[in-house]
Formats: structure tokens, sequence, C-alpha cells
């Protein structure tokens, strides 16, 4: 080969092989995009809401009605829990137990006067002292009442607190569905991630492939057209077609 057309396979190679990387990264760079798009999360809807890629994970409006009735409901409890006075409602439940013992507490005085003053001992010390009887027994039914109410009331504030926390679960677990939607269409673009990015490793290699390819071929071109002795005038005709195809 002339030093000319060294000269020219090496400045022709280098021309084509500039022009077939800028080609190759270009396509380089479409199939990195079209992996990064493939690895973003998109739209998913399911039973009871979804996740929407520019509002973020939303809950239907069914299922937001109920979570805010849940959530109103807490609410009245913890107020009620709040403005509860335990020995108030102890007091209140003592008067409505006492309210259904005294008649029959009074019942029972009654009867037992009668009895003793039947048998004439009424204003004796025997009968004195089981009327005294009655009435001890009488008032430690009362004090039962009373520890009752008590232990009542405590049963009542702890059954609003279990209550209100219930509520708080339902909410909580209400709250936790969109986060699972999110996490569902965050899944799908990893899977989505990995087989875009081994095709566009594909697109990329094979850009590459073809840049060298020409760049390969336009060498072997000159050189074989040297070795059949066309000179220089048919190798700068040849050199001008294939800038104009370039």
């Amino acid at each position: 080969m002339s030093a000319w057309m060294q000269l020219g396979a090496s400045v022709l190679g280098g021309i084509f092989a500039n022009k077939q990387a800028k080609k190759a990264q270009s396509a380089a760079n479409e199939a990195a995009q079209f992996a990064y798009e493939q690895s973003r999360p998109q739209n998913y809807q399911g039973m009871f809401g979804g996740y929407d890629t520019g509002t973020g994970e939303y809950l239907n409006e069914d299922m937001q009605a109920m979570m805010q009735q849940f959530m109103d409901r807490r609410g009245q409890t913890a107020a009620q829990i709040q403005d509860l006075n335990p020995l108030e409602l102890q007091q209140s439940l003592y008067n409505q137990q006492l309210g259904l013992l005294q008649p029959e507490q009074e019942r029972q005085a009654l009867a037992q006067e009668s009895r003793l003053l039947q048998q004439g001992r009424l204003g004796s010390t025997g009968g004195a002292g089981q009327m005294q009887a009655l009435q001890e027994a009488q008032g430690q039914q009362r004090l039962g009442l009373l520890s009752n109410s008590y232990q009542q009331a405590q049963q009542t504030q702890d059954a609003m607190r279990q209550r209100e926390m219930q509520d708080l679960a339902a909410i909580m677990q209400l709250g936790s569905i969109p986060g699972q939607y999110a996490g569902q269409s965050l899944n799908f673009a990893n899977q989505r991630a990995g087989a875009a990015f081994n095709a566009a490793q594909m697109r990329s290699g094979a850009a590459l492939g073809r840049a060298g390819a020409t760049t390969g071929m336009i060498g072997s071109m000159l050189q074989g057209f040297n070795s059949q002795g066309y000179g220089n005038k048919g190798t700068q005709n040849m050199w001008s077609q294939l800038m104009g195809k370039g």
C-alpha cells in the first residue's frame, strides 16, 4: 500500500470511527433512558385504592369514608374518657344499684319488726340484737354495692380505652393499605428494571458492534481496492462516495 493510501485509510477510518462512535453513544443513551423509564414505579390500582405517580398512594372513596368513621368514633371515645370522672361514675352506679336494693331491705326490716312484735320481743334486748344483726347485714350488702360499683367504673374506663385502641388499630391498618400498593408498584418496577437493563445492554452492545464492524469494513475495502491497482484517482473517487454515504 502506498503512503498516500495508508494515510487515506487512517484518516477515513478515523472519520467513520468517529461517526459510528457518536451513533453508538446515541443508541446507548436511548437504551439507558429506556431502562430508567422502565425502572420507575407506575400507576397501580387495587380493590381498596392504589398508587398514582403524580399524587402518591390513596384509598378509594368507600375505604376513605370508612377510615373517617373510625377516626371520628375514636375521637369521640377519647373525649368521653377525658371527661369521665371515675368517682362520679362510681357514685352514679352505686346509686342505681342501691335504688334496686333498698325496697328489698326495707321489706326485710318491716318483716323483722313484725315478727318481733308478734313475739313480744320488739323492745327486748334479744329483739334489738336481731334488728342490729339485720342492719349490719344490710350494711354489708350496701358496702358490696359500693365496691362493685367501683370495679364497674374501672371496667367501663378500660372498655372505652380498649375501644379507642381498637379503632386506632383499624385506622392504622386501613392507612397501611395504600403503602402496600405503592410497594407493589415498586416491586413491578424492579422486575421491569432487570429486563430493561439487560435489553439496554444488548442494544448498546449491538450499536458498538456495528460501529466497530463498519470501521473495520472501511479499512478492508481500502486495502482491497489498493491491492487491485486502481491507483490514487480511483481511491479518491471511492473515498468521495463513502464520505457521501456516511
